[in-house]
């Protein structure tokens, strides 16, 4: 079934780099891990977490938006994580930020997306990080060892089931999370199509997408067409408000193309003012 236009405001994505990890606080913590290439939060990357929950709560209900003060009971919000742990901790301290500001049951779940992976190249890695990273964070959200406070949303079928291909060119990574904001979006608009077709309630979707630093560039890069730089700050917040589709062909295959299929009304890039006196 294709996708149809949405109007503005009725998917809305949040790109949020994740908070302070353990490796650049701590010299001795990667030579004793039995997971050096994935590093939990500090207790400081946690916090973090949970102020840039509390920044989407008040602008999921600011009036300057034109939504209504009871918005964030009536959305449906997915969080779609990188399988790295640190990820996969921020994804749960932005639930328990936004928790702490409703104070009201939220309609909050997770999956874990490969595409929004860190980039996979010398710089990060000296060998390909092998695919039991995703499973193990699969399985740790649904044993309630991650993210305790979300349900693990199955439905949702990622744009890439196995990490990326080490070593990853820059151009490559681009074109990865082109498409997997294009895939993440057309997901979600098939399935208000399917709900609209048999006459079921459709409700307001959020997505928010959590990554790396690499990664929130390149998003930026999928939806305002300019290159950012990889110095964005942990746990920095991003607003995108899908306009329409730029046209009704297929998806492109994964990664091969850095040219975006939506049109995007872009605020917040990279902002992480509400961090500054941690």
């Amino acid at each position: 079934m294709p996708p149809i236009d949405l109007p503005l405001d009725t998917l809305t994505c949040y790109f949020v780099r994740h908070g302070e990890r353990t490796d650049h606080v701590d010299d001795t913590w990667t030579a004793t891990s039995s997971a050096p290439n994935d590093p939990p939060l500090t207790s400081q990357g946690r916090l973090q977490a949970e102020k840039t929950g509390a920044l989407i709560y008040d602008l999921e209900t600011s009036h300057i938006n034109g939504l209504s003060p009871d918005t964030a009971s009536n959305t449906d919000y997915l969080v779609l994580t990188s399988p790295f742990l640190r990820c996969a901790q921020t994804s749960e301290g932005l639930c328990s930020g936004f928790q702490q500001r409703h104070q009201k049951p939220i309609n909050w779940k997770i999956s874990v997306e490969p595409g929004l992976s860190e980039v996979m190249n010398e710089s990060y890695f000296d060998k390909q990080v092998p695919d039991s990273l995703i499973h193990s964070c699969i399985s740790s959200i649904q044993n309630g060892k991650g993210c305790t406070n979300m349900p693990y949303n199955g439905a949702y079928v990622a744009a890439s089931s196995v990490m990326p291909a080490y070593p990853e060119g820059f151009q490559d990574m681009m074109a990865r999370f082109v498409s997997t904001l294009d895939h993440a979006v057309s997901w979600q608009i098939g399935q208000v199509t399917k709900a609209k077709v048999l006459g079921r309630e459709t409700r307001r979707v959020v997505l928010v997408f959590v990554t790396h630093g690499a990664g929130i560039s390149s998003l930026l890069w999928a939806t305002t067409l300019q290159l950012g730089s990889n110095n964005v700050d942990y746990c920095c917040l991003t607003r995108a408000h899908i306009v329409n589709r730029k046209n009704m062909l297929p998806l492109p295959t994964f990664g091969t193309s850095r040219a975006p299929a939506f049109s995007w009304s872009v605020s917040h890039q990279a902002y992480a003012k509400h961090l500054a006196n941690l």
